[in-house]
């Protein structure tokens, strides 16, 4: 028989048609699938439904409401100078003031929104790992005298420091004048968006230093940060800097 004569009978020839019986016992082959599969994914959704309620009521702990609304809020930029003079724009910061502390309500990478998220996560985070461990550490007590004693300073965020992707943010706590705002030397009074500050220099590091523009009548809010690092020949580099954009008054 030929190649032709063969196709031939393969084209007149027709496949007779599978009995319906034949889906179920293929069906019948395979094992069924565990009767906790779905339980199991059940149980997980819950868990995670669980998680992210705990988390929530520690944020809410860690982070109380302010008792009254808050009046005014900062915008900032932090900017990061390279050796050759050239800046950066590091972070963008909203805040206000609480108890002569600056408190961040949110801020931004720019450019980046991964960084932006994971730097949110950080901010609510970080503060809880610590306040729990603080609890088991140092205990109610002891962590009640840190807090009157850091009540007796003025405190603020100066930027993200050497921490990668400014996912951890720097904050800075110097004595209260018993006039003014931070104890020192006022080395400037300048306006900054019409707020009258008054600048104080400290030492930033063994070889830096730190100046402080804050507003008395924002709760000694600092405007202004510019941190120097000191060259060989005793002159100074400007190496970051905190710069209010826009102060809004809430109604």
């Amino acid at each position: 028989m030929t190649d032709a004569e063969l196709d031939e009978i393969l084209n007149q020839w027709t496949a007779p048609s599978a009995p319906p019986s034949l889906r179920d016992r293929v069906r019948a082959g395979f094992p069924k699938p565990p009767q906790y599969a779905f339980r199991w994914r059940r149980g997980f959704t819950v868990a995670a439904v669980i998680a992210a309620a705990a988390i929530l009521l520690l944020a809410t702990q860690a982070f109380p409401q302010p008792a009254a609304p808050i009046p005014w809020t900062v915008d900032s930029e932090f900017i990061r100078y390279a050796d050759d003079g050239s800046s950066s724009i590091e972070m963008n910061s909203t805040s206000y003031e609480s108890d002569a502390n600056e408190i961040v309500l949110a801020r931004s990478i720019p450019g980046n929104p991964l960084k932006t998220a994971l730097a949110w996560t950080a901010d609510v985070l970080i503060p809880i790992h610590n306040r729990l461990i603080g609890n088991l550490v140092l205990g109610s007590e002891r962590l009640e005298q840190i807090k009157r004693a850091n009540a007796r300073n003025v405190g603020f965020i100066s930027g993200c420091g050497s921490h990668p992707g400014c996912l951890v943010l720097e904050h800075e706590g110097y004595a209260k004048a018993s006039t003014g705002c931070i104890e020192g030397e006022i080395v400037e009074r300048a306006t900054i968006l019409n707020y009258q500050t008054e600048a104080v220099r400290e030492r930033w590091t063994e070889h830096g230093r730190m100046t402080i523009w804050t507003a008395p009548a924002l709760g000694c809010f600092a405007l202004k940060v510019t941190q120097e690092e000191e060259r060989a020949d005793g002159t100074f580099r400007l190496v970051a800097a905190k710069q209010a954009l826009k102060v809004t008054v809430n109604p």
